[in-house]
C-alpha cells in the first residue's frame, strides 16, 4: 500500500511537471522586428519596371516608410523589407524556415490604407536565380489594418498570377518552398489611391507556431510516465499480494504447530521449554508469545486449565 501512494504522489508531481513545460514551451515564437538581429531595406516596384518611391526611416523601436504609389508593372508597391539571410548584417548559411510557424502577427498602422500587403520571397530550386529578385518565388497575402495590429496565417499566402504567368506556368503547381525563405516585405495593400503619399509604421513583426517535434517528444514522455506509473503499480499489487499469501502461509503453520503443542500441553508431561523446541519455537518466550497470540493464554495457564 505504501508502494502504491508513493507512486501515485510521483504521477502526480511528474503530471504536474509536464503540464508546466508544456505550457511553456508548446509554442515556438520568432520576431523579426525590433531586436536588430536582420537587415530592414526600402522596398519599390522599381525592379519590375514601376514607379512607386519610398522613404525609410528606422528607430530601435519602429519602422517608418512613406510611400508614393504609382502606376507599374503587375500592381504598383512599395514598402519595407526583411532580410532573411542576415543576421547582425552578416550574411546567413541557411535559409529561413517559414513552415514552423503557423501565422505571423504584425504591429501596424497606416494613415490612408485599410490593407497592408505582406510577402514572402522564397527560392525556388528550379526558377530562383541569384540575386535576381524577379525569379523568387513571392508568397502574397493581403491583411486587414486593426486598431489591434495585423494576423496573417501561414494559409493565406498565395502564388500570385502574374509571377506564376512570367515562369511561362499556366496554373498553381502548388510548391511554396516556405522552408526556404530569403527575404519578408511589407507593403501597400490592394486600392491603395495612386499619386497620394502614405505611410505604413511597424512597431513588431512576430512569427508564431506549434512547436511540434517539443510536443510529439511531450506526448511520448506522457505515454511512458503512465506506462512507468501503471508497472510500479502493478508491481506493488503483486508485491502485496505475494507478502499477503506469506503472511497467511506462516499464519496458517503457527496455527499447525501451536495446535501440536496444545496437544501436547494437555496429554504429556513435558515442560514448556521441551514443548517450545518440539513445536520448533526459537525460544520458550518466543513460544510463549506465539501460543498467546492464537489460543489467547500462555502455555502453563492453558495446561493447567485456566
Amino acid at each position: 500500500m505504501k508502494k502504491i501512494v508513493l507512486a501515485s504522489v510521483a504521477l502526480v508531481v511528474l503530471v504536474a511537471v509536464w503540464i508546466a513545460l508544456f505550457v511553456t514551451f508548446r509554442s515556438t515564437e520568432q520576431v523579426l522586428f525590433p531586436g536588430g538581429s536582420y537587415q530592414v531595406y526600402p522596398v519599390t516596384d522599381s525592379t519590375v519596371g514601376g514607379f512607386s518611391t519610398v522613404e525609410l526611416s528606422q528607430s530601435d523601436s519602429m519602422i517608418s516608410a512613406r510611400v508614393n504609389i504609382r502606376s507599374g508593372m503587375a500592381y504598383p508597391y512599395a514598402g519595407m523589407g526583411v532580410n532573411l539571410l542576415s543576421v547582425n548584417n552578416r550574411p546567413a548559411s541557411v535559409f529561413f524556415d517559414f513552415s514552423d510557424y503557423d501565422s505571423l502577427v504584425i504591429d501596424a498602422e497606416t494613415n490612408r490604407m485599410r490593407k497592408i500587403g505582406v510577402k514572402i520571397l522564397n527560392d525556388d530550386p528550379v526558377y530562383s536565380q541569384k540575386n535576381d529578385y524577379r525569379s523568387y518565388r513571392p508568397m502574397v497575402s493581403q491583411a486587414q489594418v486593426r486598431k489591434n495590429g495585423v494576423a496573417v496565417s501561414m494559409l493565406d499566402f498565395k502564388v500570385p498570377e502574374w509571377w506564376l504567368a512570367m515562369q511561362g506556368l499556366e496554373k498553381d503547381d502548388g510548391l511554396r518552398y516556405m522552408n526556404r525563405g530569403m527575404l519578408f516585405e511589407i507593403t501597400n495593400g490592394e486600392g491603395t489611391m495612386l499619386g497620394i503619399p502614405d505611410e505604413i509604421t511597424v512597431r513588431s513583426i512576430k512569427l508564431w507556431g506549434e512547436n511540434r517535434t517539443f510536443k510529439a517528444l511531450m506526448y511520448v514522455a506522457l505515454v511512458l510516465i503512465f506506462a512507468v506509473y501503471g508497472g510500479a503499480i502493478a508491481l506493488a499489487v503483486r508485491g502485496s499480494e505475494r507478502f499477503v499469501k506469506s503472511r497467511k502461509k506462516k499464519l496458517e503453520d503457527l496455527k499447525a504447530r501451536m495446535a501440536t503443542a496444545a496437544k501436547l500441553l494437555k496429554e504429556s508431561d513435558r515442560s514448556v521449554a521441551e514443548i517450545a523446541i518440539a513445536v520448533g519455537a526459537e525460544s520458550p518466550s518466543s513460544f510463549e508469545r506465539d501460543f498467546a497470540r492464537i489460543y489467547g493464554v500462555k502455555p502453563l495457564d492453558y495446561k493447567k486449565g485456566k
